[in-house]
């Protein structure tokens, strides 16, 4: 009986270090931590638009020239195997295509939006994203004028984070639509991992605290 008990208790306890070992592995893999933005001292070169000018789509920057993976690592520090994409994306308004259904090169912005994808410790692969995009570069009291009426979504405070305005574009796991002088852009993404001191679930600690930094580190290249 006495020998019953001990064996009992021998699995008992191996099965609580076991828990204890996962539990760790667990809050060491799982526990990412955030940084904060750190620009490189780089200006994305816009023109000064005045009287209602709208920059036409293929001469806009190239989205992927405002956030480097340096830029990322600091951000979060433990981000490994980072790559960038950049892909086309159309300007063309439903109102323009009724107007003139034509191909124009200037509707096109070959590199308006860039993808990141990058691996966050407890992530067996590449499952966290981050991308940005650009909405349009023109006069800024236009941009200002049709961000504020036209863009959907909840005014957050972007104090420190360099922009004129931004907002959240969505209820619950958002992303953020920003003005800055001539231009409109928008960031978002998501990951899989949770992060450490954050209770919140991982897409409104990403909404709420790693999106900001990515918005400094844009609007510090915009003078």
């Amino acid at each position: 009986m006495w020998k019953n008990r001990a064996v009992m208790l021998a699995l008992l306890m191996s099965n609580v270090v076991l828990l204890a070992l996962l539990v760790a592995k667990y809050m060491s893999e799982g526990d990412v931590a955030i940084g904060k933005a750190a620009p490189r001292d780089a200006t994305i070169n816009l023109p000064e638009l005045k009287g209602g000018a709208i920059l036409a789509a293929n001469r806009w920057p190239d989205a992927c020239a405002f956030v480097d993976q340096e830029e990322i690592k600091a951000i979060l520090p433990g981000a490994k195997d980072i790559k960038q994409e950049s892909r086309p994306i159309s300007a063309l308004s439903i109102k323009d295509f009724a107007a003139d259904s034509s191909w124009k090169e200037s509707d096109m912005s070959q590199s308006g939006q860039c993808l990141y994808s990058m691996r966050l410790p407890g992530e067996t692969y590449a499952a966290t994203q981050f991308w940005f995009r650009i909405e349009a570069v023109a006069d800024p009291k236009l941009i200002a004028g049709y961000a504020d009426r036209v863009v959907p979504g909840s005014p957050v405070d972007q104090g420190g984070t360099g922009a004129d305005r931004c907002v959240i574009t969505g209820p619950s796991e958002g992303s953020w639509n920003c003005r800055k002088g001539t231009l409109l852009f928008t960031v978002g993404g998501q990951s899989s991992v949770t992060f450490k001191d954050m209770p919140a679930p991982a897409p409104f600690v990403w909404r709420d605290d790693v999106l900001p930094e990515f918005v400094r580190t844009i609007t510090a290249k915009i003078k």
